[in-house]
């Protein structure tokens, strides 16, 4: 009978464990996202940097217009969050200090992209108790801004 007992918490201790370590995987595959936002320079190994940084506040943002002024398109801009995140002025102020961090005098605001993508959801323990990973699915809203500079 002890041996019995032992036996069963042992196999009560591995699906334990089985479960922490799935766990820990799923929380590590989980991260939400890009932190900030993020430059693309339009040329493969090209230059990241077109000058000193400025302010945030000097950087002009065209929405539905473009520049009147003759301008070089430096790379992209974009930054991905939430839909449940629905400030837009927050989001291309985010825009806007990578474009001051990269030298831009101004962004472009160009459309926004929605993707959907399956990740690992919570671990529950099935009718025999062996651990399940669930799926959840996540959309987000990746924002775009073309950097610009002044000829």
């Amino acid at each position: 009978c002890i041996r019995d007992r032992n036996s069963a918490m042992k196999l009560v201790l591995r699906k334990l464990a089985a479960v922490f370590c799935a766990a820990l995987a799923a929380a590590a595959l989980s991260s939400c996202g890009s932190p900030g936002a993020e430059f693309y320079p339009l040329k493969a190994g090209g230059q990241r940097v077109f000058g000193a940084p400025k302010s945030p506040a000097e950087v002009e943002v065209f929405i539905t217009k473009k520049p009147g002024f003759p301008y070089d398109e430096l790379g992209m801009i974009t930054y991905e969050t939430s839909p449940n995140f629905a400030d837009e002025p927050a989001v291309y102020e985010k825009l806007r200090e990578k474009a001051a961090e990269v030298g831009a005098d101004g962004i472009i605001i160009m459309n926004s992209q929605t993707s959907f993508e399956q990740r690992p959801g919570a671990i529950i323990l099935d009718w025999s108790y062996v651990p399940v990973q669930t799926e959840s699915s996540v959309s987000l809203i990746k924002y775009r801004a073309m950097a610009i500079k002044r000829r």
